[in-house]
């Protein structure tokens, strides 16, 4: 297209070229389309062996894979005339077995144990005390002058409830000097609730024991003897 834009511009400036370049323009044109031809027939006709050689070669390989899978034995596959499925030959397969055991969740609920609040209840004790005489007092009253050694044991009786002194109580009072020989003395208690029981004795008679034995009162006597010693002083 340059090429003939050229030329064009050439003849316009020179007149005479324009017929002869027309030519040359032409003639170039000629050359180009007959070296495409050359061109194709060099890459189509090869391209066409080649394709025809590769057609042969595949067709080969795959005859040859054919044969050669032939001739692998065949395992469990009748090979007879007979078609028919063979009456002996039972293939099971088995689809697997797939177990999930469920998680196991033990809940144990709490245990509340309650006791029952224990309630005692005491009885009031009641104390009666009897009312009764009883020994106070048993105390040694002895005296000794030298020669004489009477032997005297005092004596207070009370009320065992209120501690005041019962008047007018006979008392005995069993007196033992040290060689055994006894005695059994008597008194009355006054308003204080004593009296006095006395034994004379010699100097080595001593000492000697007194012992309350009996109580005669209002009340009467609880019974609780008491002993007292008199020595020979």
């Amino acid at each position: 297209m340059g090429r003939w834009i050229k030329a064009r511009r050439v003849g316009a400036d020179h007149p005479g070229m324009e017929a002869g370049g027309a030519q040359r323009c032409r003639g170039g044109r000629g050359a180009t389309l007959v070296e495409y031809a050359l061109i194709v027939a060099l890459v189509v006709v090869p391209s066409i062996g080649a394709l025809s050689r590769l057609d042969d070669v595949s067709d080969d390989y795959y005859t040859d894979a054919s044969d050669d899978i032939g001739d692998l034995p065949q395992l469990g596959i009748d090979t007879s005339s007979n078609s028919s499925v063979p009456s002996g030959s039972t293939t099971t397969t088995a689809a697997p077995t797939t177990t999930t055991a469920a998680p196991t969740t033990t809940t144990t609920a709490p245990t509340t144990t309650t006791t029952a609040p224990t309630t005692t209840t005491t009885a009031p004790t009641t104390t009666t005390t009897l009312l009764r005489s009883t020994i106070s007092e048993l105390t040694n009253v002895s005296s000794n002058n030298g020669t004489s050694y009477n032997a005297a044991a005092r004596v207070k009786i009370i009320r065992n409830s209120t501690g005041t002194a019962v008047n007018g109580a006979a008392v005995t009072i069993r007196m033992v000097d040290r060689f055994g020989n006894s005695s059994n003395r008597s008194c009355t208690t006054d308003s204080t609730g004593r009296c006095t029981g006395t034994w004379s004795r010699s100097d080595n008679n001593g000492p000697v024991t007194a012992t309350v034995t009996a109580v005669t009162a209002n009340p009467i006597w609880d019974g609780a003897q008491q002993s007292v010693s008199l020595p020979a002083i």
